[in-house]
């Protein structure tokens, strides 16, 4: 399976639909086209770390962000997100602030244990004309689908309704398959936690 570079997709989708689209416009959408993938395409990550009683506050890595968290656990002790649910009084929750990467948890852990968190893997790019040799963020076997959603870009921004739809149909079905793909998979990250 080949890896496509940035400058690959520019140059497969100019051959597919001739533009006069400059680098910096062509890599302007590449990012729209990149933060789009991982919102539509929920990729699932676990984070473990461990979590010290007494201890209500642990820093966690830059790629885990508050709207990606799915479940925040301990041992059998469901934490609820303060942030985008409505939690019942008496029950746990937790809090990320995205700015300084600390998650509090409520209350506060009595013991020692594993905490597992459950996240959507996010887009750690932002591409540059400077760099045409970066590579797309997506797993390999849906690099694919960058083309086609450049290809689309290219058409409507040339006005050229027949041909963005159709790319649009087959960047659609790019990502319905990644979608399909990743339902039921997660990938485990772990590593220490600063408390």
């Amino acid at each position: 399976m080949m890896v496509f570079t940035l400058q690959q997709i520019i140059k497969e989708a100019d051959v597919r639909v001739p533009n006069p689209f400059d680098i910096a416009q062509k890599i302007s959408w590449l990012n729209e086209i990149n933060v789009e993938f991982f919102e539509i395409v929920r990729i699932p990550k676990v984070f473990r770390f461990m979590i010290t009683g007494g201890t209500d506050t642990y820093t966690l890595p830059s790629t885990i962000r508050s709207h990606a968290i799915e479940n925040v656990r301990n041992q059998s002790v469901m934490y609820e997100s303060i942030q985008y649910e409505k939690v019942q009084p008496g029950r746990n929750y937790w809090n990320l602030d995205d700015d300084t990467q600390q998650l509090t948890l409520f209350p506060r852990p009595t013991v020692n244990a594993e905490a597992i968190i459950s996240y959507r893997k996010k887009t750690e790019s932002t591409y540059l004309t400077s760099d045409l040799s970066a590579k797309p963020d997506a797993p390999i076997e849906f690099c694919w689908a960058y083309i086609l959603a450049l290809c689309e870009r290219i058409a409507k921004a040339m006005n050229d309704v027949p041909l963005a739809n159709n790319y649009a149909n087959d960047y659609r079905g790019q990502l319905s398959l990644a979608q399909e793909r990743y339902k039921n998979r997660s990938e485990v990250t772990g590593g220490g936690v600063n408390g």
